[in-house]
């Protein structure tokens, strides 16, 4: 997928799955994914309760956007709002990115895909790298950001025709808790090196908490190792 000089343009999507880790493991925070908490399609919306616990799924059709910001306040990531859950007597607002969820990752060993944590020192010096190429490749048509919790990109991507979601169910029969499937969108050469953008294909949720009307906090990992416990046991009840 490289071209010559180390840049490569869209590759078409491939939706290969590699070992890439858990985001709800690798990121104590207030990411999870949705694919193990999916609800089903049959419209049962409005409030659940369990005992002093309350959960309530929002119709697909209500695109109620929340900015859902970093404990600083300076840093955010713009959702559509899934759901809403009490737990303990707290509020917390779910929500879905409104862009697409992307990763920086690189190999190790044959097909070991290894993610780039927002934090790491090695972040600071690739994210700039990768940003200046989506600048220079797609102008306008995209941007990559970096939002709290997971990278997002904006603007929007060409589908593949090939996309029909049947291998996606033969895939998600036999595909481990620790894989997700992504689709390798831009490859680059670093110092020797060769780093991958990624999007995401399972979808993600964050949590948060508190805000104003427009505004959510993201859990701290604290918050996290308490509260998504209880709200993963929620969503699964919403589920049955």
């Amino acid at each position: 997928a490289v071209l010559s000089g180390g840049v490569s343009a869209f590759v078409p999507p491939s939706h290969q799955r590699y070992s890439l880790p858990s985001a709800s493991s690798e990121i104590s925070t207030s990411l999870m994914k949705q694919q193990s908490i999916r609800t089903t399609n049959n419209r049962r919306l409005g409030p659940v309760f369990m005992a002093s616990e309350k959960f309530e799924k929002i119709d697909d059709d209500d695109d109620v956007v929340i900015a859902f910001m970093d404990e600083s306040g300076e840093n955010g990531i713009d959702c559509y709002v899934d759901s809403y859950a009490t737990v303990d007597g707290i509020e917390y607002t779910i929500g879905i990115p409104c862009d697409y969820t992307v990763a920086l990752c690189y190999f190790e060993g044959d097909e070991q895909l290894v993610p780039i944590e927002l934090d790491d020192s090695l972040m600071d010096d690739i994210f700039p790298i990768a940003e200046g190429i989506i600048e220079d490749e797609f102008g306008e048509e995209l941007a990559l950001l970096r939002t709290p919790q997971t990278l997002t990109l904006v603007g929007e991507l060409e589908e593949s025709e090939e996309e029909d979601g049947e291998d996606d169910d033969e895939f998600d029969d036999d595909m481990a808790e620790s894989e997700e499937e992504v689709e390798i969108l831009v490859s680059f050469e670093e110092d020797g090196q060769e780093y991958h953008l990624v999007r995401l294909l399972d979808p993600v949720l964050l949590v948060g908490r508190g805000g104003n009307e427009n505004t959510r906090i993201l859990l701290t990992p604290e918050e996290s190792d308490i509260v998504m416990p209880k709200l993963e046991d929620m969503f699964m009840s919403y589920q049955e």
